[in-house]
């Protein structure tokens, strides 16, 4: 019977093991990736000491034939995402690398306590130093993996043994400021959304009612014990930090992590994503790396999975397994020593939204003079027939609107949006979405443009200046940039100013008195978008949008205190829209 059972088991065995071949090959065929050089690969599970003790939950994935191997480190803390990244590592061991994916401390199979960050540097370094002393790790190392398992990487970039020769830092920076906040307004769909889902160990993937009534709850600062099933500290100190100037930010872990780039000592490719919540922290990240000249950054036109979504035709543009080939050929050049092929280091590679192939750019954006729009036509722009973007001045009055913080206008796609990679229900799409009928609300002004007689490329980060004036001590204005194009009308970026915090470079709360006429300036997140002849740019001029940015009270002083709101008069005097374009040639 015994030998029955065993034959038995050993078929099941060579059936799951023919499943997972066959699994790796249709993955290999759809991601375009070269031959498979290994034919296997054997697994083993390490539970790993770190230097207080805690033993983390770590999985050796080693390729078959091979005694000594270049090395993957992946330290992940998400459960959804484990069964997927085991799946890589195994793909890894196919082409010859040796993978090791760690759970967190106090996630998944790892003991001790979840708290974002605050263990990730000890551990990871503990990690890489019980790394490099095993015996099938041939003295190349990388690290990859994206959102929070890039974040694990930044927290010891900066004290890399020398094994480790390259990271991949995937859609995460490293100043939590330009994450957190647009000009004091939390970004609920980023932050408090993703303390709803990982207050504590395990993932709350059916905690979206509850995310999106700690949105709307106020006072803010009660939310983690009313809808994240605990107090939460990390969570009441961003919610207490709204300024950039904010002692928070500058904490030693805060200045420490924010400093990694113009630390780090190996080469790294950067893979970034236009609609991602983590795209202008991951490009000021860029920005600041010590060792850009060494390596490539790659934009694609994905959201923060990797994958496009929203209401452009995106039949030409890469999908998540399209940047498989990229990452393989950056491990090959950096741990194997094999020539590039199509990356080129020190450049940034980007695939806008209407691109047909990769744009290599030495300097990315570049220095383009922008085109002047000018904003008139005020009396129509309370409709949907619009007021007018001109590069002749119009004269132009002042246009009203309320805003009831009660009836905030919903979020209709963009960049500020994380909450649809674990809350599938709630419906919220990023992206370049189609903008339906929200120019017909009373609380969205509208200016629109001629349509363009030739095609022509958005390249870079456009600008609204405006002039307004409030009936409240401060406020919020949010603009919604669009592209009206065969037939639709396309979010191509929408970002918000406050009055108290009016331009960029302000970075303690402004004080205002109401009624007093304020110039401030909305900058758009860049971008490369193609425009075909025929299209028309518009700007929609609003005061909230639900739930990627908090709604704002119409009141002065800590934000997070507050458990009324009023509503406002708010008043657009003039604007100006400037647009860095680049002219294309006739097809």
């Amino acid at each position: 019977m015994k030998k029955y059972v065993l034959g038995g088991f050993l078929v099941v065995l060579a059936l799951v093991g023919a499943a997972l071949f066959k699994r790796h090959e249709l993955f290999r065929r759809a991601a375009h990736l070269p031959e498979f050089t290994s034919p296997g690969w054997t697994a083993s599970v390490v539970d790993v000491p770190m230097r207080d003790g805690v033993k983390l939950h770590t999985e050796v994935y080693l390729p078959e034939g091979l005694a000594r191997a270049p090395t993957i480190l992946v330290r992940n803390p998400y459960e959804y995402l484990k069964p997927i990244e085991a799946m890589q590592c195994q793909a890894m061991t196919r082409f010859g690398y040796a993978c090791v994916l760690q759970d967190v401390r106090g996630q998944m199979d790892s003991p001790g306590e979840w708290e974002p960050i605050i263990h990730e540097r000890d551990d990871g370094l503990d990690t890489l130093a019980w790394l490099v002393k095993q015996p099938f790790v041939d003295g190349n190392i990388g690290m990859r993996g994206p959102s929070y398992l890039t974040c694990t990487q930044w927290t010891v970039a900066d004290a890399l043994p020398p094994d480790v020769k390259t990271l991949v830092p995937s859609v995460f920076g490293t100043d939590l400021r330009k994450v957190f906040y647009e000009r004091g307004l939390l970004r609920d769909d980023v932050l408090t959304a993703w303390a709803t889902l990982m207050p504590g160990r395990g993932m709350r993937q059916a905690a979206g009612k509850d995310y999106l009534a700690a949105a709307q709850h106020r006072p803010a600062i009660e939310v983690d014990e009313k809808y994240m099933t605990k107090k939460l500290g990390w969570y009441r100190d961003a919610l207490a930090s709204s300024a950039p100037s904010s002692p928070y930010w500058d904490t030693e872990q805060m200045r420490q992590f924010r400093s990694a780039p113009e630390r780090a000592k190996v080469p790294m490719l950067f893979v970034g994503a236009f609609f991602d919540p983590f795209f202008m922290a991951h490009r000021d990240t860029w920005d600041r790396l010590a060792t850009r000249d060494q390596s490539v950054f790659v934009i694609g036109p994905w959201n923060h999975l990797g994958l496009t979504s929203g209401d452009s035709d995106f039949s030409a543009a890469p999908g998540r397994l399209d940047q498989w080939p990229i990452m393989l050929e950056w491990f090959e050049h950096t741990l194997k020593g094999k020539p590039l092929v199509t990356l080129v280091p020190g450049t940034v590679q980007t695939w806008g939204v209407g691109d047909v192939a990769f744009q290599t750019h030495a300097k990315w954006p570049g220095d383009i003079a922008p085109t002047m729009l000018e904003l008139g036509g005020g009396a129509q722009a309370n409709s949907c027939a619009g007021g007018l973007l001109s590069a002749t001045p119009t004269a132009t009055e002042p246009v009203e609107f309320k805003f009831d913080p009660a009836n905030p206008v919903p979020t209709r796609g963009g960049s500020s949006l994380l909450s649809f990679a674990f809350f599938r229900n709630l419906g919220i799409t990023p992206g370049p979405v189609e903008q339906g009928d929200s120019c017909a609300r009373e609380d969205v002004l509208t200016f629109r443009g001629e349509p363009t007689t030739t095609a022509s490329r958005l390249s870079g980060a456009a600008r609204l200046n405006l002039k307004v004036s409030s009936s409240a001590p401060d406020t919020s204005f949010v603009a919604r940039l669009i592209v009206e194009q065969n037939g639709q009308a396309l979010l191509v970026r929408e970002n918000a100013a406050t009055l108290a915090y009016p331009t960029a470079d302000v970075t303690s709360p402004q004080s205002v008195t109401p009624g007093s006429e304020v110039e401030l300036s909305i900058d758009f997140w860049p971008i490369e978008w193609v425009l075909p002849a025929g299209a028309r740019w518009r700007v929609d001029v609003t005061s909230s949008s639900f739930p990627a940015l908090h709604v704002h009270s119409n009141r002065a002083g800590a934000w997070e205190l507050e458990s009324g709101f009023d509503v406002a008069t708010q008043r657009v005097i003039s604007g100006r829209l400037e647009l860095p374009l680049v002219g294309l040639p006739s097809p």
